[in-house]
């Protein structure tokens, strides 16, 4: 072979050499490159995992979002409507005690006028008696006695009514 210019030695240590090289590049290049390949392959993996998680959770959250506003919604439109309701209870039930109280007012003014009208009357009564009494004993004085004047008033105290009395 050394016609044809192949040194034997030669190739014997290059393949020597290449055996080295490859065990060497195996042993502390290629299974750590390839571990770290694989390692950064999972970890892409595990992060497009939580990723995908991620984005069902937030799409979960967005739909329990919407729920919860429904929901609030509802409950604040029930809200308004239950108390929207105890108001005009509350309005009508005041305005029955406003009238209950108004014609209680009434009622009160109507017996105070009848109460002051009666008084009035009696008043006036009275005073009429009093009146009729000084004319007619004026009147009388000179033509009749003291005996006859008595007797004449007497009479008339007797026909006065009983819820009239006199001043002398």
């Amino acid at each position: 072979m050394e016609n044809l210019g192949i040194d034997t030695k030669l190739i014997i240590a290059q393949l020597v050499n290449f055996a080295i090289f490859f065990f060497v590049f195996q042993k502390f290049i290629s299974k750590p490159f390839l571990s770290y390949l694989k390692k950064k392959r999972e970890e892409e993996e595990l992060r497009e995992s939580f990723a995908a998680r991620l984005e069902t959770r937030e799409a979960e959250l967005a739909e329990e979002d919407k729920k919860v506003a429904r929901e609030r919604k509802k409950i604040l439109d029930k809200a308004i409507t239950e108390g929207k309701e105890e108001a005009e209870k509350v309005k009508a039930q005041i305005i029955a005690d406003s009238k209950k109280e108004a014609e209680r007012v009434l009622s009160q003014g109507r017996e105070q006028l009848s109460a002051e009208r009666e008084e009035l009357y009696k008043e006036v009564r009275k005073q009429i008696a009093s009146i009729s009494m000084l004319v007619v004993g004026k009147a009388l004085r000179e033509y009749l006695t003291d005996d006859a004047q008595k007797k004449i008033t007497q009479n008339i105290i007797k026909h006065i009514p009983s819820d009239v009395k006199l001043e002398h």
